[in-house]
């Protein structure tokens, strides 16, 4: 009889912890390291952070690092945010290694009203 109990309890526990792992598809949902979540193989959901220039409809982020990409997508309200420090979330597509990446901007939101000028 103790045999019996003790094989259940085992059983039991077992069919707990496997419950208790995640699906594959939710192992790896941040966005920011996933690595091709969008319609192609060279697009990745993201965020990114850094400076933003331009005018007249066309927009640049330049990161931390020094890389800068191209904006498309909802850049409407961009002009207003010329030489701030923004963070947007999207998706990036190209940038090989001659290319410029281009990012479609989804979400934005103003971090500093100015750009820090040391890498």
């Amino acid at each position: 009889m103790r045999k019996l109990c003790f094989l259940a309890a085992i059983l039991l526990l077992s069919v707990w912890a496997f419950a208790q792992t995640a699906p594959p598809a939710e192992q790896n949902s941040n966005p920011v390291q996933a690595g091709s979540q969008g319609s192609g193989a060279d697009r990745a959901s993201s965020t990114i952070e850094g400076c933003l220039a331009g005018s007249g409809g066309s927009f640049t982020l330049t990161d931390s690092s020094g890389k800068t990409y191209q904006l498309e997508g909802d850049t409407a309200k961009l002009a207003e945010h010329v030489g701030h420090t923004l963070r947007m979330s999207g998706s990036q597509k190209g940038g090989g290694s001659s290319a410029q990446p281009t990012f479609t901007v989804q979400k934005v939101k103003m971090v500093s009203s100015s750009c820090s000028t040391s890498k």
